[in-house]
């Protein structure tokens, strides 16, 4: 890579203020500029980064210094501001979930293909602790033959809702026209992670989703059963109704099991390994780092573009995980199990 790559931040949020530290974290990427409809984040981001901030988006996509957008606005207006910004011609780093629905989804890929511009969705928990000790697990084949991988996140958190730029005053993940929703929130991270550990196709989805405590518009809790070619079948679910947290991962191969904690992220640890049985059951404790939000993103995102090398997130994976969800809705809604191509 021969020059810094400049960066600028549609949306000055909680997420938006997430990305802007993460970028200045890398000496590689140059955080150049960000735009927002309130004044105060405008302030303040221009105080603690020294970036220029615009109060329209527009004006930011015209910016012809800025090499990369990176959309960090409610998952509603993620299509909008997408279409623009390939219309510009400008690469672009979409917030999760991608959109709204897969048919957006898909929109907002071709688009960028015939544009000939780079797309690449946020999935930052590929590089969360647990996550990445499970897939080396894995890959070492330290369970024998894994045939049941049950993964959660479940949690009680009051604060759900408001966790936005606009807090308790405007809940928006507690409504339908943002896009809000347990599934929209944390389903693109859950189903990205099993995709990337099971390495058969996907046959089928069954599952649920309920609103019971926070909101009627959207999920609050949402669980799906997989099944995969090869006799692989996965849980996943996700919830803030769980005043008792389930485990985090809970793995089961043919020659050892695997549990982590639940509850909060940063409650994530230890891991707990039992291999063999009788009198030669063998246990392990792995403590793992207490990290709230993933790091890794931009340091694979800057060694992919110096190398030239594919993008860590690519379309086609995002894809795959937008079919997936979609189809949980409509199992969800049907009562029935759903085949996927």
């Amino acid at each position: 890579m021969e020059n810094v790559i400049r960066m600028g931040l549609l949306g000055l949020g909680r997420m938006g203020q997430i990305h802007c530290r993460l970028i200045s974290d890398c000496p590689e990427l140059d955080l150049a500029a960000g735009s927002s409809g309130s004044e105060q984040l405008r302030r303040s981001t221009a105080e603690s980064f020294g970036i220029r901030t615009y109060e329209d988006h527009e004006v930011l996509l015209r910016d012809p210094q800025i090499d990369w957008i990176v959309i960090a606005t409610t998952t509603d207006r993620h299509r909008e501001w997408a279409l623009k910004a390939i219309e510009a011609g400008k690469n672009l780093i979409i917030e999760k979930p991608i959109a709204l629905t897969l048919e957006e989804t898909e929109e907002i890929i071709r688009a960028a293909e015939r544009a000939d511009v780079r797309l690449t969705v946020y999935n930052s928990r590929r590089w969360d602790a647990d996550f990445l000790f499970v897939r080396q697990l894995l890959a070492e084949g330290s369970l024998g033959e894994v045939y049941r991988i049950e993964s959660r996140f479940t949690h009680f958190d009051p604060g759900w809702g408001g966790w936005g730029a606009q807090g308790e005053e405007n809940p928006w993940r507690l409504k339908k026209a943002y896009g809000g929703g347990i599934l929209s929130d944390w389903g693109p991270h859950l189903f990205d992670q099993i995709l990337l550990l099971v390495d058969s196709p996907l046959q089928s989805v069954f599952g649920r989703l309920y609103s019971k405590i926070w909101s009627h518009e959207v999920d609050d809790h949402f669980w799906s059963e997989l099944l995969f070619d090869g006799g692989v079948s996965a849980l996943v679910e996700a919830s803030n109704n769980h005043r008792i947290s389930q485990p985090r991962w809970f793995i089961l191969g043919s020659e050892g099991t695997l549990r982590i904690q639940g509850g909060s992220p940063s409650s994530w640890s230890p891991a707990l390994i039992r291999r063999g049985s009788g009198e030669t059951i063998q246990e392990i404790r792995h403590e793992l780092p207490k990290v709230e939000i993933s790091v890794g993103y931009y340091q694979d995102f800057v060694k992919a573009l110096s190398a030239r090398n594919p993008l860590p997130v690519q379309p086609a994976q995002v894809l795959q995980v937008m079919r997936l969800i979609e189809a949980l809705r409509q199992s969800s809604a049907s009562g029935r199990s759903l085949s996927l191509p």
